[in-house]
């Protein structure tokens, strides 16, 4: 094991502590003796007391292809950067002694890429504007507090999203990004903390930002014309505050899980989102056992064929999370625009099982803001979810099948919401005190409402009608439903 110290001025290479770990050797009749050998390097970096950058990424180069993979360590007390760090090809595991235990202190202003496109320049430059970026790689990130409370993190840059309230704008994109064509990538107990910014009202917009490379300035859409990236990714046990949560872009190929994580801001502006997904091509990604305070936007928010085209089939599964939502926050909003932006099929599957969604009255009206949304999908599964208040609609379907099972809804606007849509299975859910109608089944022409099945399920004490249909397509039933009033009185059985 090779123990490199990394202090106020340099490596201590006369710390160096080699170990050789010898196997012990088997003995084959037709092939004799063979001797194998195992070593690992740790760099230990120390809090200088001042600026920590340099220390930083050079023990981060150190462990980058084609170097062999190493552990760099921090310990316990603060560290200062006062720049932008980006490695290519790390290997290893960049680890500190724990949440609160080993902090990362980010000064503002810092330099970098002025006002320039951050897409102009290209590796190994560092175009992003970002804490730490990680251009390919297969590494793990463990073990420490990461924090920005500047109102300027970096001196500006051209922002083509729009999320900007300022030019240039001024906040970090994200504090960690992971981008490039192949990585593997594990991040555990993080904690990431921003502050007020110009970014929807937040200096940091999201904080673990994983997503294909884009192309340098030239290209005419730099986030349409990005390279996929391929991988498996997982973000599990950190905590997100005051910043946008993980955000997942143009993956291909891979597997994501962000599992066990908390959000935690309060109302600063108008922005917050905890999770992401965009453009995701043959690939899987689970939400699971996440808990926060959303406000105004949405808790996790996927939208499949938004800017790139020809997407293979994928699944988002949202299951087992606890939100709170306010002011309108969606709690899981699916849409696909494959058909819409390029013509072709949707290519997205959304599962939402077992969440539990507590909603609080908002200005949103009650015919927006669902707290499950699902759009032009494939196809969608919500089942056993728990709904509770706040006067949006519960669960909304839009132009495409699905099933709707099992779920408990009180308090919404209209429980459950098939619009325009066809092949929709809503059976065996409880819905109570909606204050417009328990189940409605409506059509946009277009685009009718035929072949919904509406069985099993529980209605009571709907404000305008427990049932409802706006008489429109064809093939739709009602049948074995408890409920007290419908409109029309007579509905089409099964």
């Amino acid at each position: 094991m090779k123990n490199y110290v990394v202090g106020t001025k340099e490596i201590l290479k006369k710390e160096q502590v080699l170990i050789s770990i010898f196997l012990i050797a088997i003995l084959v009749l037709s092939s004799g003796s063979m001797v194998a050998f195992a070593k690992s390097n740790t760099i230990v970096v120390k809090p200088s007391g001042s600026d920590d950058t340099a220390n930083i990424q050079t023990a981060l180069n150190s462990c980058a292809s084609p170097n062999p993979p190493c552990t760099v360590q921090l310990l316990a007390g603060t560290y200062i950067i006062s720049s932008q760090i980006a490695v290519t090809g790390f290997q290893g595991r960049f680890v500190g002694m724990g949440q609160g235990q080993t902090k990362i202190e980010a000064l503002g202003n810092m330099p970098g890429t002025a006002v320039t496109p951050y897409w102009a320049v290209f590796p190994p430059a560092n175009p992003w504007p970002s804490l730490f970026t990680f251009v390919d790689g297969s590494f793990t990130m463990a073990g420490m507090t990461i924090t920005d409370t500047s109102p300027t993190p970096t001196k500006g840059w051209t922002d083509i999203t729009g999320g900007c309230s300022e030019t240039p704008c001024t906040a970090l994109t994200e504090a960690i990004k992971v981008t490039g064509l192949k990585s593997f990538a594990t991040f555990d107990h993080i904690t990431i903390v921003g502050s007020v910014g110009d970014y929807g009202g937040y200096n940091i917009a999201e904080g673990i930002h994983i997503e294909g490379l884009e192309l340098p300035l030239g290209w005419t859409n730099p986030e349409a014309d990005t390279h996929m990236l391929t991988g498996t990714f997982s973000i599990t046990n950190s905590v997100f505050t005051d910043t946008a949560g993980p955000i997942v872009n143009f993956l291909v190929n891979s597997n994501v899980a962000i599992c066990g994580n908390v959000a935690t801001t309060p109302d600063i502006d108008n922005y917050f989102v905890f999770d992401i997904v965009t453009d995701v091509s043959n690939t899987n990604v689970l939400i699971c056992r996440n808990q926060g305070t959303i406000p105004i936007q949405a808790a996790v928010a996927v939208y499949q064929s938004a800017i790139k085209p020809g997407l293979l089939p994928s699944t988002v599964t949202v299951t087992d999370n606890n939100f709170q939502l306010s002011e309108g926050a969606n709690g899981a909003y699916f849409a696909d625009f494959g058909e819409y932006n390029f013509g072709t099929p949707p290519t997205m599957t959304g599962i939402v099982l077992g969440n539990s969604f507590q909603n609080t009255p908002s200005t949103c009206p009650p015919i927006y803001c669902p707290i499950i949304a699902s759009v032009m999908l494939k196809s969608v599964i919500v089942s056993m979810n728990s709904i509770q208040g706040g006067g949006s609609p519960g669960i909304y379907v839009y132009n495409q099948p699905g099933i709707v099972v099992g779920n408990s809804i009180n308090g919404a606007s209209t429980g459950v919401w098939v619009d325009a849509a066809s092949g929709v299975h809503v059976m065996g859910n409880i819905i109570k005190s909606s204050t417009q109608f328990g189940i409605s089944v409506t059509s946009e022409t277009p685009l009718l409402s035929n072949n919904n099945l509406i069985t099993g399920n529980f209605v009571h004490g709907s404000g305008l009608s427990d049932l409802y249909w706006d008489g429109q397509g064809t093939g739709n039933g009602w049948c074995h439903n408890i409920y007290q009033t419908s409109d029309p009185s007579v509905l089409p059985s099964c």
